[in-house]
């Protein structure tokens, strides 16, 4: 007959319990809550912006530029400090390879960056008229006029290779921590990326922000490139950091070849 439990054996294995589901829900649950919800931010205003730039001429570009560039900055702050402040598959893609995240969390992640983008999405087709929303096409990309399908995917893979170098090197990187500028650093990688590549790839960098629009208008023409695109990009920016730019604790190669045949 097994001892009976003292009732501070008890009192322990109860505590435990309870810091194992807040442990839970903190490094899970909680991160995967602040994605969802950063992305239906993140898509309503990306989408929103697109229903009165579509008429403004020359300056629809630097609009676009400014609210989303704006937008993952201050989203950066709000959330950053709960799950990184990803906001974007390939931005999760690039730091899952440099060690940041586990695959699972990153998975985990990418799926609530989905579903929250679809959200936020939805969103604004509740709320424009039916005409402005046809007229924008719901905020989905285009390719530019006689782009072709390769070289928007150049496009996307280069300006997206920008974005999540930046994110691993101002926010991701050991040497960077306790920095206070990362945010903005982000902000404006995003705006000078859909200013570079906005009226020839769409300037994305997000497969989220494509694909949340793109369900919610049913709009997929040549959707593939805005997934191709930055998953290329994010997975060139995570193997150039892990392999040569990272933190001696990170890096892979360059640095143990250093150490052991030239030292």
């Amino acid at each position: 007959m097994p001892a009976k439990m003292s009732d501070s054996e008890m009192t322990r294995l109860t505590l435990e319990k309870d810091d194992s589901s807040a442990n839970l829900y903190e490094v899970y649950v909680m991160p995967c809550l602040a994605e969802f919800v950063g992305l239906v931010i993140f898509a309503f205003i990306g989408t929103m912006v697109t229903g009165y730039v579509a008429p403004a001429g020359n300056m629809w570009l630097l609009s676009i530029a400014l609210a989303h560039g704006f937008t993952i900055a201050l989203l950066i702050v709000a959330i950053g400090h709960i799950s990184g402040g990803h906001l974007n598959p390939a931005v999760t893609l690039g730091i899952t390879i440099a060690g940041g995240v586990s695959w699972l969390q990153g998975t985990c992640y990418v799926i609530s960056q989905l579903l929250g983008a679809m959200v936020g999405a939805g969103f604004t087709r509740a709320i424009l008229p039916n005409e402005t929303y046809v007229a924008c096409a719901g905020g989905t990309h285009a390719l530019g006029a006689e782009v072709s399908v390769g070289g928007a995917i150049l496009c996307e893979s280069i300006i997206t290779m920008i974005l999540v170098l930046t994110v691993l090197l101002s926010a991701v990187d050991p040497s960077s921590a306790g920095k206070s500028l990362p945010p903005l650093a982000i902000g404006l990688a995003v705006l000078v990326g859909i200013l570079a590549g906005g009226p020839f790839s769409g300037g994305s960098m997000n497969p989220a922000r494509a694909f949340g629009p793109a369900v919610a208008a049913g709009v997929w023409k040549n959707h593939y490139v805005w997934w191709v695109g930055p998953v290329i990009g994010g997975l060139v920016a995570g193997l150039m950091y892990r392999l040569f730019l990272a933190n001696t604790d990170r890096r892979l190669i360059a640095g143990n070849f250093l150490k052991r045949y030239v030292s």
